[in-house]
Parts: structure tokens; sequence; C-alpha cells
């Protein structure tokens, strides 16, 4: 009876699609609208999965220029299109379902025009037009699990807190889907895809030939600056082929459009200098990373030296102070990271632990609940706010943000100890042990988890 209920339910939602590769018509469990919402929930945990938007409000509206053109003659122009340039030198891009692209500030700094943008741009659509990721997502989650979410994030039946958490969890399997990339087939079918519907946009085709040449020599060159998303597509040569025979029975008008190069530099001339900095910035941070704190403050300087309004390098001080244990000068670098960046949520996580570290409570409070306004899904920054309200003795308040940032994270070690320590403070001794024996299972070896064994033992000692 269960599988013929499932197949009912299926019946019930699926509806059929035409492939725009191959014209046939495809059973589709989910709606256009489904589609959508999903790519919806989970775009603000994929955006900070990636550091966040990057901070140049011209870049992003030219990227979303480009990709408007790409997406006004794509197979699927009846779903809304979001481009979206997310801080990272890692060099990818990436699309969820329902129309959402992502490209990152490091390949924006490698292309050589815009006939190639839009190829990117077009490639990641052409996975949305075919629903790859869709298809992809269904397979790695399981139909039961996305429908539901699905379902909950368009209804609103499920509490705000449950529902958080799902769409958290779906999104982090869903960066992991897509960005490791997909198979030849799909991929093959994105190049097609991306270049027809650069070139319908006014590109020239060869933008995808260049694009894929690109990538090819950065493999080679640089194989620690490519996302795997890239190395994992079939054989570079493969696709520059297989475009290539395309591009050969292209109509002659679309094989001449404009590649755009010198648009294209003028355009990201800001861009590629800030990049100059972020590579310092990149160095600072494996520096930082290995214990190397006065190689990585060189490297930080020298990032602010060449370009002094961008963020992450004041942030990558402030960390550094931090670990020290100069929790005021961390301070002051953070506030100089959110000066420049007022959603730089990174900057006010880190500010309210130093807070936090200096019992200034209130001042926490204040930083992270501006983190937690910026990305309502930082798990981090609610374990964080329940141990300030903790400080506070606002135990009531540290318990909503505890659970919170466990419903967003199951895992999060110190959420459970500062849970266990607020019920302490309550009295109620078994729901300490409860929330003590949590963070040990998570994280047994972590400095959290020993004050957790601390706690757990006087308390089993004194009962």
């Amino acid at each position: 009876m269960r599988y013929i209920g499932f197949i009912m339910l299926i019946i019930c939602v699926a509806g059929c699609a035409v492939n725009p590769m191959t014209g046939k018509r495809e059973l589709m469990i989910f709606s256009d609208a489904q589609e959508i919402e999903f790519g919806q929930s989970a775009d603000p945990n994929i955006r900070w999965q990636f550091g966040g938007l990057y901070n140049d409000d011209s870049i992003s509206s030219y990227v979303n220029s480009v990709g408007q053109k790409v997406a006004a003659v794509c197979d699927r122009s009846n779903i809304p299109y979001h481009f979206a340039v997310v801080d990272t030198s890692v060099i990818n891009a990436f699309a969820l379902p329902g129309g959402y692209v992502y490209i990152t500030r490091g390949l924006l700094a490698k292309l050589d025009n815009e006939a190639e943008l839009a190829s990117v741009l077009g490639h990641e659509i052409g996975h949305i037009n075919a629903r790859h990721s869709m298809k992809r997502l269904q397979s790695n989650i399981g139909f039961n699990v996305l429908i539901s979410i699905v379902d909950q994030v368009a209804s609103g039946s499920e509490g705000y807190q449950k529902r958080s958490g799902l769409i958290k969890g779906a999104s982090s399997i869903a960066f992991a889907t897509v960005s490791l990339g997909y198979g030849r087939k799909d991929e093959l079918e994105a190049d097609a895809l991306g270049t027809k519907y650069a070139a319908k946009g006014g590109y020239s085709p060869e933008g995808m030939v260049q694009l894929l040449e690109l990538l090819k020599s950065l493999s080679e060159r640089e194989p620690s600056s490519v996302e795997e998303f890239f190395m994992s597509h079939p054989k570079t040569s493969i696709r520059i082929t297989e475009v290539n025979k395309q591009i050969a029975q292209m109509p002659a008008d679309q094989k001449n459009n404009a590649l755009n190069q010198s648009g294209y530099k003028a355009k990201v001339a800001d861009l590629v200098q800030a990049q100059k900095a972020y590579d310092h910035y990149d160095k600072g941070e494996e520096l930082r990373r290995n214990g190397k704190y006065n190689e990585a403050l060189s490297e930080y300087n020298q990032a602010l030296k060449i370009r002094s309004n961008i963020a992450p390098p004041h942030y990558g001080i402030g960390l550094i102070y931090q670990a020290q244990g100069k929790h005021s000068a961390a301070i002051s670098e953070y506030k100089k990271a959110v000066a420049i960046d007022s959603d730089y949520i990174f900057a006010y996580n880190r500010m309210g632990e130093a807070y936090i570290a200096m019992k200034q409570y209130d001042e926490a409070e204040t930083a992270l609940k501006k983190a937690i306004t910026v990305y309502p899904s930082f798990d981090d920054a609610f374990a964080n706010l329940g141990e300030a309200y903790y400080g506070l003795k606002r135990y009531s308040d540290g318990l909503k943000s505890l659970e919170m940032a466990i419903t967003l994270n199951n895992t999060h070690q110190r959420a459970y100890t500062t849970l266990g320590l607020i019920f302490e403070a309550m009295g109620d001794s078994q729901k300490a042990i409860e929330a003590y024996e949590a963070a040990i299972k998570v994280a047994p070896e972590s400095s959290y988890t020993n004050t957790a064994r601390q706690r757990l033992s006087a308390i089993k000692k004194s009962n």
C-alpha cells in the first residue's frame, strides 16, 4: 500500500516539460513554482558559504545585465533569473534550481571578454533549463525530503525554527551537489545550451571556446585555484571539440557576434586591481591558519596598502588579535571591517565573541543580533548569542537562541555545552546532563567538550 501511495503522490505533483536539448517531453516531479521556491530558500545559505556577495554594486549590476540578456533568449525565459557575484578568489561558477546563478570574484578577474562571461552564465542557465541540478538534488536528498522542504517553504505549515533547519540542511546538500559538477552528458548539454544562449543574446560563440581554453590552462598552471567543479567535468579538450562542431553549424550572423573585450576590461578594471589585494589576503589566511601570525599580518597589511576599502584583511587581523587574547584590538579591526561592508556578518559574529570574552554582554548582543539580521540562518551567531544571554542571566532568551543554533547545526558542540550551563543555572540537572552528553557525543576532542565533561562529572558527583 505504501508504494501505491508513493506512486499516487508522484502522479499528483508531477508534470511534463520539454528537454531543450532533445526536444522530447520528460516527466518532471516538481513544478516551476516549486523549483523557484527551493532556489529562493537555499540562496542566502549558498551565498554565505562563499563569503557573501562581493561588495561592489557596479560589478553586480554589470554581471546581472549580461546574465539577463542571455536568460531572455533561453528555453525557460518564463522564470526569473538572479545573478550574484560571490566574494571568493576560488575560480568557480554554479547554479541552483529555479534561476539562481553565481560566479566568483576570482573567475571574473580571469576572464578576458564579455562573451566569455556570457558563456559562463549561459552554461549555468543551461543547467537550470535542462533541470540538471533539480534532478541531482532529487537523487541526492531523496524525493520525500525534497518535496517536504519545498512544500513547507511554500505553505509555511511548520514552525520557523524547524523550517529554517530543514532549509539550511538542504542548502548544504545543494551546495555540495552543484559544486562538484555533473556527469559528462549533463556538462556537454550545458555547454551546448550555453553556447546557443550566448550567441542568441548577441555574443560571439567563440567566447565558450575561449572560456574552456582558459579553464584548461588554469587547471594545468594553477590547479589549487580552480574549484573541483571544473576539473570534474568531461575532459576540456572533448568539450572544446564539441563546441567547435556546434559553432560550425551556426548561422553566419551569430558567428560574427562581438567578443567585447574592451568593454569587459573597462567594467572589471577595478575588480582586477582589487584581486591583487585579495591575493595577499589569501596568502595571509593560509599563514594565519598555520599559526604564522607575523607573516600573516604582513600579508594583510600589504593587501590594505593596495586596496584600503576591502573588509576581509581587517577581519583577518582581528582573528589574529583575538587568538592572542587582544580582544579590544580585535574589536577595533572588526569595526573597521563592518565600516567598509555593513553586512560583513563574520566580523559581527567574532566581535560578539570578543565582547563575551571581555564580559561586555550587552555589546555582544548588539553585534550578534546584527549578524543574525543579515543572515537569519547563522548558527554560530545564534550559539554565541546564547552565550551572551547566559552571561546576562537571561536564560529564557538563551535557550531560544541555543535551540535555534542546534536546529540549524545539530553538531554545534558549543551550543550544546552552553545549553547545559543554562539548564544548570535554572536548576534542571537532568536536561543539563543531556546537553553535556550531546556535546561530548558530537565533538569529543574540543575544548568546549572538556567543559561539558567537567560539568557532567560535577553534577553526577553532587547527585
